[in-house]
């Protein structure tokens, strides 16, 4: 058994994103790294917008409850132009003490209960709308495994963007020479997504292409305005059951 493995086994998982926190803050301290905290808002009359279907399963209701709660904290956040934003930053960590409820997270490759589960919908509908604006993506993490068929699906295969307090943050970039918003809300089991702009602020074209390889992978090419942006590679499992296993 490796060390890590061993660390996983014996010590619990709070403990181990408590240290992954404090480590990341600790590194971006000394980097100089830092994320913007404007919550004012931009109000434009053509935002950039997604609408997604909250599929039911286990937990839809604490899902709700979590996805709402996200939409609150993160609705009407600001990123001024050339600065940086942070998942993690603005959402805090997803415990009963910030509102969050238990739900079902996909961890190391287990579906699993786990206080905040749903939470990847709203990240990635937000990395999905960055595609669109145009925004710049400084830390992205896929699923590396896809458990949906088809017609469960929320969102495209690639436009998933998942986040794990303490070790997997999305963090975004502004390039653009004016200050854009994010607004989320939940309404009749689906989320709703925009980013606002100070300025007209047109939608790039964004598509997901499937590469098919060897059983189990799937390849998904990302083009941005015709252009290849980035390759993700998933391993189908459409056949994953929940486990009750605890972290």
């Amino acid at each position: 058994m490796t060390l890590r493995a061993l660390i996983r086994r014996v010590v619990p998982m709070s403990a181990r994103q408590h240290w992954a926190h404090m480590r990341r803050r600790l590194h971006d301290k000394m980097h100089g790294i830092r994320f913007g905290t404007g919550s004012c808002g931009i109000a434009s009359a053509h935002p950039i917008r997604l609408i997604q279907p909250i599929m039911p399963g286990a937990f839809y209701d604490n899902k709700i409850t979590n996805i709402s709660r996200g939409c609150t904290l993160l609705s009407r956040t600001v990123i001024e132009s050339q600065e940086s934003w942070s998942f993690w930053q603005r959402l805090l960590r997803p415990n009963a003490a910030n509102g969050f409820v238990t739900g079902r997270n996909l961890v190391n490759g287990v579906l699993t209960a786990q206080t905040g589960g749903g939470l990847c919908q709203l990240s990635s509908m937000v990395y999905h709308l960055a595609l669109l604006a145009g925004l710049s993506i400084i830390e992205r993490h896929p699923h590396s495994i896809d458990i949906y068929e088809e017609h469960q699906r929320f969102t495209p295969l690639g436009a998933d963007a998942t986040v794990v307090w303490g070790f997997k943050d999305l963090r975004l970039h502004n390039p653009h020479p004016f200050p854009v918003s994010f607004e989320f809300f939940v309404n009749n089991g689906q989320l709703t997504g925009e980013v606002h702009a100070a300025e007209h602020l047109s939608s790039h074209d964004v598509q997901f292409i499937k590469r098919p390889l060897e059983t189990p992978w799937m390849q998904i090419d990302t083009h941005i305005n015709g252009q290849l942006s980035n390759t993700t590679l998933y391993e189908q499992k459409q056949d994953m059951q929940m486990t009750t296993a605890s972290l």
